[in-house]
């Protein structure tokens, strides 16, 4: 089987001026830093990550804008114990530049990374900081920013070989130069951070790089007695390597803040869709005449466009396709895991630009890479591969699925550059049916930016500017790592009521966590949906379960009115049929458990209060036999 891997980015019909006059190249060999049974498994305890986002600089303000420290971060942790949450992200450590990005200080405009930025404090108080968070049950993890440094960085003037060029004013590390200092300083270091302060894991900024220096690192931390997790922010899992990625799923858009409306009104649809049974798919082939022709599973346009399913693994992707200004070098990564088919008919046999897929939920792929975030297409049996010639009947495969997922609520880049200076970067704005029904309940690890539990009014620091360089408009940015929050909003019944209901989600996630945790990468989770009927819409309740009971969800969306649900539970159709009664415990609002027998349970009522209400958004039943 000849096949052709790249990766994704932009949409179809603009592509085709921008690629006319280039020639798609045969696969590179891969590279041979694949994983081994030797390495590092993940660590039992990432299936009962929480994660929860710190811009520390903006997290408090002990001293006004700017001045959060990891003491003042400390004082914090009894409040994020009793918040419930089991891993912190930590965006700000290290010494940065304190106006390159959005006129304000970033872990992202990082100078040294070996150093802590003497801003946020010493040494012992950045390893007394994690010791705490240790003993209150919490995982600490580092941001890693994996292409380059400030142009002015002592590195750089120590070790000049180490980078080839800049991009707006930061320095790309060369890491395809053969550069074994390079390799072997930035395995110290980040082994260094294991070793000396205790961190839990990494999440490494825009993409991974170099796979075998996060291999090498991974294993000394399992030496050390210590295993880590490594997740990406964008792309596919390296299996052995990393565990899971940021944006695999994300419920809003980070620039718009529109809502992935598959996650939030149809989980099981948003399965359905992963693991290929159903879904929309949008297919573009471009060719290199600039002509183009279009086509969909619903059948409109010229391409005929048919979802054949999940299949066997056919899709590699291209670490070194991470920014279209940066040429990395080869490096192929089978994920492992299965693929969705599809098959496109009535194509012309002339050259080929590229391919564009996208679906229903906001994701999209590429043959050839223009952006960063890399989603792999794959051609089975191309006619030729220069030019690139597929002919008028082609299986096509695309990566769908992670090795460990994640679900993104909100992150620092909501609001980023674009975003309504009228509208706040938060995701949830106060919807429990959103935190819970779609994000804390789903079999994902999630992930979520401080003071979305409480609905804090995003508070920007002075110097925020809404443009990503320049600084122009200071202190009209909407970009959510420079939120500063107000810890006294908690003080308002409103916010309270919602950090409680957040914290009991949590709390029934932790206490179910048998059903309720994250399920393992890239299996079918025991998740079904539940037929139902209501007098309002709603998003389509499911059920989860292990061997012995089951986990009922629903959701209302709607903030005005409560809705009045019929559900079809049918408990043989997941293996807990056939008991003469079964016991229903309301895990949400609380009460005596009652009991039912299995064909009342095919007909069971409910009433899932109003959103964005103390109490209100959610339904969750525990059902067991009595």
């Amino acid at each position: 089987m000849a096949a052709v891997g790249v990766t994704i980015s932009a949409t179809a019909s603009p592509e085709a001026s921008a690629l006319a006059n280039q020639t798609p190249t045969p696969p590179t060999p891969v590279a041979s830093v694949r994983t081994n049974a030797a390495q590092p498994a993940s660590p039992p305890w990432m299936k009962d990550l929480i994660i929860y986002e710190i811009a520390t600089k903006g997290f408090t303000s002990p001293n006004g804008p700017e001045s959060g420290t990891f003491n003042s971060l400390r004082a914090k942790l009894p409040y994020l114990q009793e918040l419930g949450v089991t891993g912190i992200w930590l965006t700000g450590y290290s010494l940065c530049d304190a106006h390159h990005f959005y006129n304000i200080w970033t872990q992202y405009a990082v100078i040294e990374p070996d150093k802590l930025d003497p801003t946020l404090g010493t040494e012992q108080e950045f390893k007394t900081l994690i010791d705490e968070a240790h003993q209150r049950g919490i995982k600490v993890c580092l941001d890693v920013i994996t292409h380059g440094l400030m142009d002015y960085s002592p590195v750089i003037k120590a070790h000049p070989a180490w980078f080839r060029g800049s991009i707006t004013g930061m320095s790309e590390f060369d890491w395809w130069g053969g550069h074994a200092d390079l390799e072997d300083w930035w395995v110290y270091v980040y082994t260094g951070y294991v070793t000396k302060y205790g961190v839990d894991g990494f999440r490494l900024d825009v993409g991974i790089y170099r796979p075998d220096l996060w291999e090498r690192i991974r294993r000394n931390a399992a030496a050390a007695g210590h295993p880590i997790v490594v997740w990406e922010e964008g792309n596919s899992v390296i299996p052995g390597v990393t565990d899971f990625t940021q944006r695999e799923n994300t419920i809003t858009s980070t620039e718009t803040g529109g809502l992935n409306q598959v996650l939030v009104n149809d989980l099981p649809g948003f399965y359905d869709r992963k693991f290929g049974r159903a879904g929309y798919y949008k297919v573009a082939v471009i060719y290199l005449d600039g002509t183009v022709i279009e086509g969909s599973t619903k059948g409109d346009g010229r391409l005929g466009v048919h979802l054949v399913g999940l299949t066997a693994d056919r899709v590699s992707r291209r670490a070194g396709d991470v920014l279209p200004e940066i040429t990395t070098g080869p490096l192929q990564l089978p994920d492992g895991l299965l693929d969705v088919q599809l098959t496109l008919e009535n194509a012309s046999s002339k050259p080929i630009a590229n391919i564009v897929v996208g679906n229903d939920m906001g994701e999209k792929w590429e043959l050839r890479t223009r952006g960063w975030q890399t989603r792999p297409i794959f051609v089975e049996n191309p006619e030729s591969y220069n030019p690139l010639v597929i002919g008028p009947r082609v299986d096509i495969y695309v990566a769908t699925l992670a090795w460990g997922s994640s679900v993104q609520l909100s992150c620092h880049d909501n609001g980023w550059e674009g975003h309504a200076l009228d509208k706040s970067p938060y995701a949830a704005q106060g919807s429990r049916s959103m935190f819970g029904y779609s994000f804390l309940f789903s079999p994902m690890i999630p992930i979520f930016f401080g003071g979305e539990e409480f609905n804090a009014t995003f508070h920007g620091m002075p110097g925020l500017s809404p443009n990503e360089y320049g600084g122009k408009d200071a202190g009209q940015g909407t970009w959510l790592y420079g939120t500063m929050l107000d810890w006294s909003e908690l003080n308002e019944p409103a916010r309270r009521e919602m950090f409680n209901d957040v914290k009991k989600m949590i709390a029934i996630r932790k206490q179910y966590s048998e059903t309720l945790a994250m399920w393992p990468g890239g299996k079918v989770p025991n998740l079904r949906a539940v037929p139902h009927q209501g007098d309002i819409e709603v998003p389509i309740p499911y059920v989860r379960w292990v061997d012995h009971s089951a986990i009922l969800i629903a959701g209302n969306r709607n903030s005005s009115q409560d809705a009045n649900l019929k559900l079809q539970i049918d408990l043989g159709d997941i293996g807990l049929g056939g008991h003469a009664a079964y016991r229903v415990t309301d895990l949400w609002s609380g009460g005596k458990p009652k009991t039912y027998s299995e064909a009342e349970l095919g007909n069971f009522s409910c009433t899932v209060k109003r959103d964005n209400t103390p109490g209100g958004g959610i339904l969750v039943f525990e059902i067991e036999p009595a």
